[in-house]
């Protein structure tokens, strides 16, 4: 999935959507008693019209998010190191700036290629009404 995919669902949902009429699939689907309820049975237990809110993925932050993973990375590495190799009664390893660098660097590609799970509101909510839903469910 790209960065920038769309996620529909309600307000507070924790389990997120790809397409909006997903969202009212599960809706009715909610509000169903028993299978072979009709569209209108099962309507008159919903609220309309639905309000489906839109979600992406949310964004690590930069530079910020790169440097806190460089840092990570060579504070990790060098501890390794120090302890199969160090002097075990000397001072830890101090990173040189090609290790800075090239740890930089790994921090902006992580930073540029990960996937976060966590969605935020994009503040745009699509309003589904009654018959709206009815036409897609037909």
């Amino acid at each position: 999935m790209k960065n920038d995919d769309l996620f529909y669902g309600l307000e507070h949902w924790e389990k997120l959507e790809s397409s909006p009429d997903q969202v009212i699939e599960l809706v009715l689907d909610d509000a169903c008693n028993k299978v072979g309820e009709d569209f209108d049975v099962i309507a008159d237990r919903i609220t309309w019209p639905i309000k489906i809110f839109v979600y992406r993925r949310k964004s690590l932050g930069g530079d910020l998010h790169a440097e806190m993973i460089a840092q990570k990375a060579i504070e990790d590495a060098l501890e390794c190191l120090d302890e199969e190799y160090g002097n075990p009664d000397g001072d830890p390893s101090d990173p040189t700036d090609a290790i800075k660098e090239a740890a930089m660097g790994f921090g902006c590609a992580i930073v540029l290629d990960y996937r976060s799970w966590q969605c935020e509101p994009t503040g745009v909510v699509i309003e589904c009404t009654r018959e709206q839903a009815q036409a897609e469910t037909l």
